[in-house]
């Protein structure tokens, strides 16, 4: 600290003070746990799809996307830009059914579609290992990210403890704020980083070894420009590309990206007014997070290839922040450092209250003994976050190397289970047993291809998709069904589509048959339209940055994928 410029102090402290005045007027003002972990159902759509990006932007994501463009160049994004297509799935299949299912979490779902001991099971074992155990590898990485960011701005210091510091700091304030508090708070850290990025690209561009974006293209080979992959000189494959937007998307658990959503995806849709913004809440969601982000940090990290080209994989992640060592102005650095923590605390909290809301709700209450009040609910997600915290910093030093690295093997791990995921809300034969298996069996078959035949990824995820697929399906016959009492409270609470439920209908006569369309064309054409607006949208971007490329192409699909968002949006909406 003390080389910054007076500038960087103050840019350094001053959200400091922000997040105080937002925690004082917007933090959780009763001890229920609906108000601490639903904000009592009454985020707006933008306050709700805000809380979902800045979650999403972790102080590790731009570390993690420079990783990928010094491998595989701008076209390697595509390992995270596929899962836009299961975004605006979400949006326009899902983000209305979870909001009309009344569950307080995703997990509670599971017993809102399934019977008996075998779903009270699913709901407490989910809740262990997503609530606990992931969302330790989760918490791992992105402390690993602070690990790596600390130094740059305290050389000399023990980022260990600056590390600890922050942790019992973001813990403090989780559970002050509950999630109403973290959702608003959420917005200004979101605005915040992203706006430190936008700047820190800019002053990049204009180091004197770089000069212009022309002179930048002339300094970076020329695969890594690329926005389509070729597969040639270290591209992202092409084979590799297809199955991304193919297979990868409907397969793979990952947070923020859950197939149907999920996790706090599905949070913040419970968390919202009504249908409407749930529905707008996620849109604005995708398209800020697949779509307004990625250009700084891209450039950003394209300068760092040119300035560090020979950093280790270990170290490529490093690259963005050496970047600003390179003659930044005074209040930069600390602008940046201000955009990390606000991207790195806001990820924190919603974790942690994320965490505790499973561990709490869909594990601990279900089998508590007698009537606890829901003060001693909440007092108990205090511990239960200060210990999350606790053991993520124990990973982040101990049990990581890369940040890329852990998000492919949270997807080869899980890529068996998204089939469940979906076709549970529309597939009545889908059981607690069919979602036990899918949990059981990725992990096996992940293990069986990709170490005992060696097949790697993501072809090992082609494997085990397919594999997990047909034996859910074919248990689905075989195992014992849901009872058709609570199948068919299930269908009228959330009213999926009637003719994919018929099966249900034809087989208990005795149930009223109310028919429910779901107006599934609007959704289909919305999900496209979505995907022509966000990648025409990064391709019109590449193409002006770069001067190359079909720029009127790229136009077209932009302006195709506006036209049928806003239809789509206007079917989609209750008009009452």
């Amino acid at each position: 600290m003390s080389s910054f410029h007076p500038l960087d102090t103050l840019f350094f402290i001053l959200p400091f003070f922000v997040i105080l005045v937002i925690l004082i007027r917007f933090r959780s003002k009763n001890q229920s746990t609906k108000e601490y972990f639903q904000a009592e159902g009454s985020l707006s759509w933008f306050v709700a799809g805000t809380a979902m990006v800045a979650t999403t932007f972790a102080a590790d994501t731009p570390l993690a996307v420079t990783e990928i463009i010094r491998g595989q160049g701008i076209s390697g994004n595509w390992i995270w830009w596929y899962m836009a297509v299961g975004g605006f799935v979400t949006v326009f299949f899902f983000s209305k059914l979870w909001k009309r299912s009344g569950a307080s979490t995703d997990l509670e779902l599971i017993q809102i579609r399934y019977s008996g001991k075998e779903a009270h099971f699913l709901r407490g074992f989910k809740a262990f290992v997503i609530g606990f155990l992931l969302n330790l590898v989760i918490l791992g990485w992105v402390n690993l990210a602070m690990l790596k960011i600390i130094p740059v701005f305290f050389p000399g210091y023990d980022a260990s403890f600056i590390l600890i510091a922050l942790l019992v700091f973001s813990v403090l304030y989780t559970s002050i704020a509950g999630l109403r508090g973290i959702s608003y708070i959420d917005v200004f850290q979101f605005f915040l980083a992203w706006f430190g990025c936008i700047l820190f690209a800019y002053f990049a561009i204009q180091l004197p070894s770089i000069g212009s974006l022309e002179h930048l293209k002339t300094q970076v080979p020329e695969n890594k420009i690329l926005f389509f992959p070729n597969g040639e000189n270290g591209s992202l494959p092409w084979d590799h590309f297809l199955i991304l937007l193919t297979v990868l998307w409907w397969s793979s658990w990952y947070p923020g990206s859950e197939p149907g959503g999920g996790g706090y995806i599905a949070q913040r849709i419970l968390a919202t007014k009504n249908e409407n913004a749930a529905l707008k809440g996620s849109l604005w969601f995708v398209i800020a997070h697949y779509f307004v982000r990625p250009w700084p940090w891209i450039l950003v990290a394209l300068v760092s290839l040119v300035l560090y080209p020979n950093l280790t994989e270990v170290e490529s992640g490093k690259g963005f922040l050496m970047v600003l060592k390179e003659g930044m102005p005074n209040g930069m650095m600390g602008l940046m450092l201000s955009a990390f923590l606000a991207a790195y605390l806001s990820t924190l909290a919603t974790h942690l209250n994320w965490g505790a809301s499973y561990l709490v709700n869909d594990l601990w209450k279900p089998n508590a003994k007698g009537n606890k009040p829901d003060s001693y609910f909440v007092k108990l997600s205090y511990y239960l976050q200060l210990i999350t915290a606790a053991f993520s910093f124990v990973l982040a030093v101990y049990g990581m190397d890369t940040i890329k690295g852990a998000w492919v093997f949270l997807l080869e791990a899980s890529s068996g289970i998204g089939f469940v995921l979906i076709f549970r809300w529309y597939f009545w034969r889908i059981s607690a047993w069919t979602e036990i298996l899918a949990l059981v069996l990725s992990p096996i078959f992940y293990l069986v291809y990709s170490h005992c035949f060696a097949i790697p990824f993501p072809y090992s995820i082609l494997y085990t998709s397919f594999s997990s697929a047909f034996v859910l399906i074919l248990s689905s016959y075989l195992f014992p069904e849901t009872k058709s009492d609570i199948l068919y409270s299930f269908y009228e609470k959330t009213k999926p589509p009637y003719f994919l439920w018929k099966g249900f209908f034809t087989k208990y006569p005795n149930y009223t048959q109310t028919i429910y369309d779901n107006q599934i064309l609007v959704s289909v054409l919305g999900t496209m339209a979505g995907l022509s607006f966000v990648f025409g949208g990064l391709y019109s971007v590449q193409c002006l940055l770069w001067r190359e490329g079909n720029l009127l192409w790229g136009m077209v699909f932009f302006g195709i994928g506006i036209l049928g968002l806003y239809w789509a949006i206007q079917k989609s909406q209750n008009k009452s």
